[in-house]
């Protein structure tokens, strides 16, 4: 008897160490394709995957401009600014649109045309996360959450801070080199979103409100959600962010930050970040989707942890 409970523990341990070996060589296979893909590209490419005990990085240690990501970070602030001040995701705000900017990303624009209007709180978190608009962010920066606030509050809850937001969508427009100041690295990023669809960050209403907008965001369908047709993925949430071209003619960014749940309950963040890259943003785009799939057959390759 003592020698079959040996016997099965020896086995256990074994299955253990097997696994475990299985899901380090996987993962170290994944990094190496993912550096000879991104390679020869006109860009420096940055990646970061993340699931239940399995982290992959590639080009982490560059800091890769965030562009509208940052609408991701600033819902959170707005919200627990809201939320600490007990005020509604219902409030109402009086718009002039004077103060609006008429050249620049505003799908909004199209539905408030009056002089003066009034518009939810909620709305224009919405336009911000699902539709990237950049005068919703502008208004949200201006009346609630300003960008160092918004800096101060996701270092505070944020497990990785290697980020920086000092500028708004309009202060970029004016400077385009601004774009650099506001920065991310990968895994900072796949980190943070997978902490707002999986953790506890504010209040219940607020954090479900947040993770409905990522879940619905209209932008960049090319990128990381390219995987997601006919596949096991039952819930993808993503925000984008795409930026200028600077002095030399390159485009200063081009993201997607995604988080993936298969029908099977497992799930992962992926974060793709390019920076000053020498192409158009459809060939950035294709980098993106190529990666996703890449991770994807990945993940569902890859044994379950033990």
């Amino acid at each position: 008897m003592k020698y079959q409970i040996w016997l099965i523990s020896v086995i256990c341990l074994i299955t253990g160490i097997s696994c475990r070996h299985n899901s380090r060589t996987s993962r170290v296979s994944l990094q190496k394709e993912l550096y000879a893909f991104i390679d020869s590209m006109p860009g420096t490419v940055g990646v970061a995957f993340v699931s239940e005990g399995d982290t992959v990085t590639v080009n982490n240690g560059v800091h890769y401009p965030m562009m509208s990501v940052f609408k991701m970070h600033e819902a959170l602030a707005v919200a627990n600014t809201l939320e600490r001040s007990g005020i509604s995701l219902d409030t109402i705000l009086s718009i002039n649109r004077v103060y609006l900017d008429l050249d620049t990303w505003s799908p909004m624009l199209k539905e408030y045309t009056a002089e003066r209007f009034t518009v939810p709180v909620s709305k224009l978190l919405e336009y911000a996360v699902t539709k990237s608009d950049n005068n919703a962010s502008n208004l949200l920066f201006r009346h609630i959450a300003s960008p160092t606030e918004t800096n101060a509050y996701i270092r505070s809850i944020a497990k990785d801070t290697t980020f920086r937001i000092q500028y708004s969508e309009a202060e970029m427009k004016a400077n385009h080199a601004l774009s650099y100041c506001n920065y991310t690295t990968p895994l900072s990023a796949a980190l943070l979103i997978k902490q707002v669809m999986e953790g506890s960050i504010i209040g219940k209403n607020y954090q479900d409100s947040i993770r409905k907008y990522l879940s619905t965001v209209t932008t960049g369908q090319d990128r990381l959600g390219s995987v997601t047709e006919g596949s096991a993925i039952m819930l993808f949430a993503h925000k984008t962010g795409s930026g200028y071209r600077n002095e030399a003619g390159e485009l200063i960014a081009h993201n997607d930050v995604g988080y993936f749940r298969l029908r099977d309950g497992r799930s992962y963040a992926l974060a793709v970040l390019i920076r000053d890259f020498a192409g158009t943003e459809a060939e950035a785009s294709a980098i993106i989707a190529d990666i996703s799939r890449r991770v994807y057959r990945h993940v569902v390759s890859a044994p379950e942890n033990p």
